[in-house]
């Protein structure tokens, strides 16, 4: 390799991620579990994606994470896929291991493991999604794996929804419709609600009502932990799981893809939580 340092680099690519709470997470991860790894971030553009992989192949580089807008992008830069990840065609973690970079999804079970916590039985679930993007397919891949009754899409786009559910094969109820405020006012009986799409970032006013029915809500975005979709599922007595316990959740699974270790230490929900102003 390129470098003589024992420490193995591991990194996050994409784009706009200068509040990201990957580093604290795992160079935490690193810390509590005496291994030598430094963790960072890469801002990339998606036409830049070939050439920051080659520079990482030339340095003691173990793994990265991938997040927005490159988890599709990056996949004709591997070398090969993990079975869970072909099938999402979404990458969220990537192993350099014996000259290779294999791509992983670690999303699925991490958006699962909280949402199993709160729910056993997911075939009598009407589940309604807002977003078609690259989180927006793990969401999806899992609510189907666990036989969710009835699934719905919301998306500004309508073309990229509907390009979502053509690629599935699956005996699942699942509609798509555009994101809009009228759209939401037509629903109801909602067991539940995920937000996959940055509402808060993008101070997105959609307001949710009681006759929607929303018993849990599920917001995808971590910063801050209170959202204002979180803000508003909390008045309307819906159960809640913020975006930071996904986060962790799959941060997890992508440490143990790099080192074989599934991290136990619970003291990072303190310091998360903490950064995130509670």
């Amino acid at each position: 390799m390129g470098n003589n340092s024992t420490e193995m680099l591991y990194c996050l690519l994409g784009y706009g991620i200068k509040n990201s709470l990957s580093p604290t997470i795992h160079n935490s991860f690193f810390q509590s579990n005496n291994l030598e790894g430094y963790y960072t971030t890469f801002n990339v553009n998606s036409s830049d994606l070939e050439t920051i992989l080659d520079t990482l192949r030339k340095l003691n580089f173990r793994g990265a994470n991938v997040t927005i807008p490159h988890k599709t992008d990056i996949i004709p830069y591997l070398d090969s896929l993990d079975p869970l990840a072909n099938s999402v065609n979404a990458v969220n973690t990537v192993l350099y291991d014996d000259e290779k970079l294999i791509g992983y999804n670690t999303d699925v079970e991490g958006f699962m493991k909280p949402l199993r916590k709160n729910i056993q039985r997911f075939n009598n679930k009407k589940a309604v999604i807002l977003g078609s993007g690259g989180a927006s397919k793990a969401v999806l891949y899992g609510l189907i794996n666990a036989n969710c009754k009835e699934i719905i899409i919301l998306n500004r786009t309508i073309e990229n929804a509907r390009q979502l559910v053509s690629k599935l094969d699956s005996d699942i109820p699942i509609s798509f419709h555009e994101l809009n405020q009228k759209t939401i006012d037509s629903l109801s009986d909602i067991d539940i609600m995920i937000n996959t799409v940055p509402l808060h970032k993008t101070n997105t006013i959609l307001n949710f009502h009681s006759n929607l029915g929303i018993k849990l809500a599920y917001d995808l975005e971590y910063i801050p932990k209170e959202t204002n979709f979180i803000k508003q599922m909390k008045s309307l007595n819906s159960d809640l799981i913020y975006g930071y316990e996904m986060l962790l959740s799959q941060a997890k699974l992508s440490f143990q893809i790099w080192t074989g270790i599934l991290p136990n230490d619970d003291s990072i929900d303190g310091k998360i939580l903490s950064m995130l102003g509670v």
